[in-house]
């Protein structure tokens, strides 16, 4: 492991046995052989191409803000991903997959652009946002994606939108292995003042409500409408407006808002919270995930998907 440590150093910072609880939101986690920590694209391509010929596990971490790690040691390679030059050029914006949501919603604020406003306050990179097509408020990462340039099986291949095959909190590329490099999105030119009123609507909207505690942000996916299985009459109006069942509105009605396992609690201010109350383990969060399943599936016949990707 010597000789593997001292190849890692080519591409990045290496760090030893590092805990992984350290390098995401919910601090849960147990400690990878190597992390390695690349700020450049073409040392992410190198970095690929090495463990895939060694045949060295290896596992990508951008942000760390979707995800439940395992209790266990890794005994392999996190791939740290922190590449984060943005540019604008053509009426395109290309953003490296470490760059921070935030920092691409700040360019297009300063460019008059809209279609980023949903991210206001949203934690995470481009890279695991388009990954998982992450969104809020009735937008997503996929409405402004032009094209998206990846890693696989040994290859960079360009792919368009519609290549990605995007799809409610998911896409293709989550299940392919595919490991994205850049983006490249398209936003329409909008009213400054509108899109600034969106952004500070968004973020009053956020205001109180991510309670105080280790999270990985929502943690199940809400229910599209059209696979809702009992009366849609009997549903808030609300819901049929927007075409959709909050999870956390499924989870509340049945009864298990503070419910707990071990260090892992569901927030009773917002139920689609799994909390980290008190050193929890990934086994206390699945313990408690599974409780909830199935008692929102024994009163509302819906069974939950999680959107934290558990590892």
């Amino acid at each position: 492991m010597d000789n593997v440590y001292q190849q890692l150093k080519q591409f990045g910072k290496v760090k030893l046995n590092e805990s992984l609880a350290k390098h995401t939101t919910f601090k849960i986690g147990g400690s990878a052989r190597f992390l390695v920590i690349v700020e450049d694209r073409e040392k992410i391509i190198g970095l690929l191409n090495f463990l895939s010929t060694e045949g060295i596990s290896y596992f990508i971490l951008g942000g760390g803000s979707n995800l439940l790690f395992s209790d266990d040691n890794f005994d392999g390679v996190v791939l740290k991903i922190k590449n984060e030059k943005i540019k604008m050029q053509n009426g395109e914006v290309e953003v490296e997959a470490g760059a921070q949501l935030g920092a691409v919603l700040a360019l297009t604020l300063k460019n008059n652009l809209t279609g980023m406003e949903w991210a206001a306050g949203v934690p995470g990179t481009i890279g695991g946002a388009v990954r998982g097509n992450a969104g809020a408020f009735g937008s997503d990462m996929a409405g402004n994606v032009d094209r998206v340039e990846v890693w696989r099986d040994g290859e960079v291949v360009s792919l368009s939108k519609e290549e990605c095959n995007f799809a409610y909190r998911s896409s293709g590329l989550k299940k392919d292995g595919s490991i994205i490099l850049r983006v490249w999105f398209k936003f329409p030119v909008g009213d400054r003042q509108e899109i600034m009123a969106k952004v500070q609507k968004n973020l009053l909207a956020r205001q109180g409500k991510f309670p105080p505690f280790p999270s990985a942000g929502c943690f199940f996916k809400n229910v599209k409408l059209d696979k809702w299985p009992g009366k849609k009459e009997d549903l808030p109006s609300i819901f049929l407006e927007r075409g959709t069942v909050p999870a956390g509105w499924l989870v509340e009605q049945s009864g298990c808002g503070s419910l707990s396992s071990g260090g892992a609690k569901v927030d009773a201010s917002h139920c689609n919270f799994v909390v980290n109350v008190d050193k929890a383990t990934q086994s206390d969060v699945l313990k408690l995930v599974e409780i909830v399943k199935e008692k929102v599936y024994n009163k509302f016949g819906v069974e939950l998907e999680q959107e934290v990707e558990i590892i």
